[in-house]
Formats: C-alpha cells, structure tokens, sequence
C-alpha cells in the first residue's frame, strides 16, 4: 500500500505539467508552405554582391567594404541582405598623419556625394537579382537591400544617409517598382 501510495506522488507531477500549444499562424492571405532556401544560395549570393561592390569603382580608388554581405529569410516577410561599407577608402589618423586637413575632408566628402547614385544603380541590379534567384519566395514577399556607411569622426554628416535601403516584393521588383530609401 504504501508502495503505491509513493508511486502516486511521484506520478503527480506528470498531470501538473503545462500542455504545449501549437504555434497559431495569423496569415489573412491564406496558409502558407514553409519557405526553404537552400543555404548555398543564400552563400553564392553574398559572394556575388560582395564582388559587384568591389569592382563598383576604379580598382585604384575603390569603396571600402567593413565586412561581408549578410542575407537571412525572414518567414512570412522575405528575404534581407545588408552590408557595411564606405564609399570612399577614408584616410585615417596615424602617427604619420596626426591631422585631416579640411581640405582633404571636403574632396572626400564630394567623393562619397559623387559616388552615391552609382552606389544606387548598382543596389538596385542586386535587387533584382535577389528577386530572380529567390524563386520559392511567392511574388507578395519582400526582397530587400540595406547598405550601411561607415564615417570617420572628422567627416562632415550634414546631408549624408547614414544607410541606404532599397526594397519591393519580389514580383515588384522584377518590374522595376522599388522603393528606394535614405535614413
């Protein structure tokens, strides 16, 4: 008797556990396959846009990439890359070079205004071949482009985004309707 007895206390705890619930997916467009990406894919275009980027410019004055493109797919939302980078290989404080001569900051600061709307064309051709290879993403989900700068602290901001960000569903952005913008 008392066997059983203890035999029940131990068991008690099972009934007391809380029951899992499934997870509730609120799609008001319908329920959805789940999306898989293979991650070569997500891999061969990173490479590719990190490539695109460094050969955007003269090989002699290029733009400085602070790190690799990232791309992850956001279920339900699409696929997201970003990057880093400077338009321009700003010079630096050293031993050698204890100050930024105005008139160095203003030529690199025309630079990185001058090379901006090709910094944009070029997005935007990414764009749309995320939007081409992405072809188990359906048509209502978004492609999206983020490029973030990178300033000295010497550098003049006033006017210049801080990132760009270009984005369109994928539908969207094989016709060419992206939305294109500063921060």
């Amino acid at each position: 008797m008392k066997l059983g007895a203890y035999l029940l206390l131990a068991a008690a705890p099972m009934w007391a556990q809380v029951a899992r619930t499934a997870a509730v997916r609120i799609d008001p467009g319908g329920p959805q396959q789940a999306v898989r990406i293979a991650q070569g894919t997500f891999t061969d275009l990173e490479k590719r846009f990190n490539a695109r980027l460094e050969k955007l410019f003269d090989a002699n004055d290029p733009l400085d990439l602070l790190g690799n493109t990232r791309g992850v797919y956001l279920e339900g939302y699409g696929a997201v890359f970003t990057v880093e980078l400077s338009l321009v290989r700003t010079p630096t404080l050293n031993p050698f070079q204890t100050t930024i001569s105005k008139e160095l900051a203003e030529s690199v600061r025309a630079k990185k205004i001058q090379r901006l709307p090709a910094l944009k064309t070029a997005m935007k051709e990414m764009l749309h071949n995320m939007a081409a290879t992405f072809i188990q993403i359906p048509y209502d989900q978004r492609v999206v482009l983020i490029a973030r700068f990178y300033y000295e602290p010497w550098e003049n901001l006033s006017g210049m985004p801080s990132q760009v960000l270009m984005r369109a569903t994928r539908k969207g952005s094989m016709a060419g309707e992206i939305e294109v913008e500063e921060q």
